[in-house]
């Protein structure tokens, strides 16, 4: 690190820019004073991207002192309509625009100390690489690294050969009855709980885990009756509800079992939570063993999910994540096997 660099002395710390930011709402401010702090820091480098309706700077660092160190937190800005937005990543973001209403004073020092900083940055190109903390940085980590137990390589290739020859071999079936659904349920719900299902019948298996809005599906006169099943099915009147969810979950979606219809000759199983990838599996090996007609086109991310194979980001929003803590722990488990991403350099506009 460079002398201008090790000399620096932020005029912000890390709590105070918590307090001021909303990682939930946005800040509106309206202040010209403030604005054209924002264009002033905008001018100093090229946009990272750029199109007709808007310009987005990608890359510009903000200096805080956390915790007694200085750190470098980035932060997007985005101008769209002569507005600017302003994002910092997992803290909050600020909507600017032009005004004469009195926002803190907290808002201007922002853009000033990230004008200050710039020169620092030029002189000394390295002091981003030590200067921007872990835990705000992204990067991806694969699951094997992160999960206690994993598949073996032999079992998921054994899932993935017995579930080609099923589809091989699969028999066509365009309508069955709210019954007929409802043993097929059973068969998933027997294999993924066991001892729980053991005693129950598929009606109450399904009442038990299923969402529950089954959109009139058990209202069905006649559950035997196949015509008076897909009837309902191809009304359309269950929309909106979930009655093919048969495990539900809080956090996105469980399980589906999808009925056969007149465009989809066979069962659909299909998982959005991958808290329950093993059940899953466990449900797909059973229509299989049963020769149920089913698909289940998510087999093999399931599988590479349980296998340790995906990758999950780090310290970023996706279907997978992991938050690293900067503790003398995580280092040691996680450090070495994160593929961090680079850190971004402006590129400085000349003159």
């Amino acid at each position: 690190m460079s002398e201008k660099s090790a000399l620096f002395k932020p005029q912000i710390i890390f709590d105070e820019l918590e307090y001021y930011l909303d990682r939930f709402n946005e800040r509106q401010i309206e202040n010209t004073g403030i604005y054209e702090l924002v264009k002033k820091l905008t001018c100093e480098a090229l946009p990272s991207y750029q199109d007709e309706f808007d310009k987005r700077w990608e890359i510009n660092y903000l200096p805080v002192k956390r915790r007694g160190k200085v750190i470098a937190l980035p932060f997007d800005i985005l101008e769209y309509k002569k507005e600017f937005f302003v994002h910092f990543h997992l803290l909050g973001s600020m909507h600017i625009k032009k005004g004469s209403k009195k926002d803190e004073e907290f808002y201007e020092r922002i853009f000033s100390e990230a004008l200050r900083f710039i020169p620092v940055i030029k002189a000394d190109r390295n002091v981003l690489e030590k200067s921007v903390p872990y835990d705000i940085r992204t990067g991806k980590i694969k699951g094997s690294y992160l999960m206690e137990k994993v598949l073996s390589k032999n079992s998921k290739e054994k899932i993935l050969r017995d579930y080609a020859g099923h589809v091989e071999k699969i028999q066509e079936v365009r309508e069955v009855s709210l019954n007929e659904y409802l043993r097929v349920a059973g068969i998933c719900y027997s294999a993924a709980f066991k001892k729980e299902a053991k005693s129950l019948s598929p009606h109450e298996m399904y009442k038990k885990w299923a969402d529950g809005r089954d959109g009139g599906m058990l209202s069905i006169r006649d559950w035997n009756d196949k015509k008076e099943f897909m009837d309902w099915l191809q009304s359309g009147v269950h929309a909106g509800s979930h009655p093919f969810e048969i495990v539900f979950s809080w956090h996105r979606h469980g399980i589906h079992l999808y009925p056969p219809s007149s465009h989809q000759p066979y069962y659909s199983l299909r998982v959005t939570n991958y808290a329950y990838a093993s059940k899953f599996v466990k449900m797909a090996k059973a229509l299989i063993k049963e020769k149920i007609p089913f698909r289940a086109d998510e087999l093999k991310n399931v599988l590479d999910y349980l296998a340790g194979e995906t990758y999950f980001t780090v310290n970023d929003y996706g279907d997978h994540n992991f938050w690293y803590i900067p503790s003398r722990e995580y280092k040691k488990k996680f450090f070495r096997h994160i593929e961090w991403d680079r850190i971004k350099i402006p590129e400085w506009k000349k003159g």
